[in-house]
């Protein structure tokens, strides 16, 4: 008799164009550590009083698909689950040149980008974009440039990090791009067929209606940045024999790098920080699903309000951080995770433009600094320069 071993069994998902109809596509295999999705049915028993004094009768009720699955954080693994937790869609980052700017130069101690015309928030650029020359960067191509604020005549003096390379001489003939594909939170409502298949025993599960209800994200200083998605699904049915597997050829994971939170860098309160010791953050769509009477099968599963909470901790070096949250001030965090070994670096972004600082607190050890603790709300901003999303997410396109 056969024994299913971990290591063999395969997960593979296709989108669905209406919820709970299995998709037909090829289907695409994903990355995974480990996974615990499963079919599971409400129960309920009878409260008959018998002379025997037990229980007669049991029944299954409604029909659900719950658990999940974590990953390590890789390049363009999770596009489409990220798609489908934010509600939004991946778009291109905008593209302008001289024809837009007239022309630009460049302070390496002021750490800014000064564009003689145009308005780089009105051609599209928000705080927190990374973007690269496309040309004419001269000693600044190359190089994945953060944006951190927007200053001067029509927000023509652009912040940058990392500090640009000093161009005194005014260059005329260049082009510049938000690096990759840009994610905003929306509300598109998108579902997946799951497959999740085990081989030794010539058996697949089949999970239909899969929405993707939260993600949690963690990004230690130590370690592999990891994310854990939690699915609420319709349906699910075993297919073995000639019906398994449900998707025959499903095309490749891709084959990317995986991010770490040590290499990369992180601004929190308008600072570059190299202080953090961790951030973790998570973000639900509050779904729900509820039985109906001749069914056993949910005929929806409803989104709920999309929240992003989180928390980064950080060595304690002064009390700017406590007074942000006992001043309940408002202020942003952006991560950025870099892939080394390329020129310029691959990379993924979680930007935040707008938070508040919930809480403080400290670990206070025998040894080592001390560590505080400061868990965030992230909010809708509507301020000039920010794109209007409680997390962005960018990521370089290789």
């Amino acid at each position: 008799m056969a024994l299913q071993s971990s290591v063999n069994v395969t997960l593979a998902y296709g989108s669905e164009t209406t919820l709970g109809t299995a998709s037909n596509g090829s289907g695409q295999l994903l990355r995974r550590v480990s996974s615990n999705l499963s079919l599971t049915k409400d129960a309920f028993s009878s409260n008959e009083v018998r002379p025997d004094q037990q229980i007669a009768d049991l029944r299954h009720g409604m029909r659900r698909v719950s658990g999940g699955f974590e990953g390590e954080l890789s390049l363009q693994t999770y596009d489409d689950l990220l798609e489908a937790l934010l509600r939004g869609t991946w778009a291109a980052g905008v593209t302008a040149s001289d024809s837009d700017f007239t022309s630009f130069v460049s302070n390496a101690g002021a750490s800014t980008i000064t564009f003689a015309g145009g308005n780089p928030v009105t051609k599209g650029l928000r705080v927190g974009d990374v973007f690269r020359f496309t040309s004419g960067g001269g000693s600044n191509a190359n190089t994945n440039f953060r944006i951190t604020g927007f200053g001067g005549t029509s927000n023509r003096t652009v912040s940058v990090t990392p500090a640009p390379a000093t161009i005194g001489t005014a260059v005329t003939t260049f082009g510049i791009a938000v690096t990759g594909q840009k994610l905003l939170c929306g509300t598109e409502q998108r579902s997946f067929t799951v497959e999740q298949k085990l081989p030794d025993l010539d058996v697949s599960e089949l999970f239909k209606g899969c929405r993707v209800n939260s993600a949690s994200f963690s990004l230690p200083p130590t370690g592999l940045a990891t994310v854990s998605f939690d699915i609420m699904g319709q349906d699910g049915e075993i297919l073995t024999g000639n019906n398994a597997p449900f998707f025959a050829s499903p095309t490749a994971a891709p084959n990317t790098g995986i991010f770490a939170g040590v290499s990369g860098s992180l601004r929190l309160a308008g600072a570059e920080r190299g202080v953090v010791t961790g951030v973790d953050f998570q973000v639900t769509n509050n779904m729900s699903m509820q039985a109906v009477v001749g069914a056993q099968i949910a005929p929806e599963i409803f989104y709920g309000r999309l929240v992003v909470t989180g928390n980064v901790s950080a060595y304690l070096q002064d009390e700017s951080l406590i007074n942000t949250f006992l001043n309940e001030s408002e202020v942003e965090l952006v991560v950025q995770m870099d892939l080394p070994g390329s020129a310029p670096a691959s990379f993924m972004v979680f930007n935040f433009p707008r938070i508040k600082l919930q809480g403080s607190s400290k670990t206070i050890g025998p040894d080592g600094g001390v560590i505080a603790s400061f868990p965030f709300q992230a909010l809708l901003p509507s301020a000039t320069g920010l794109d209007v999303s409680s997390l962005v997410v960018q990521r370089s396109n290789s």
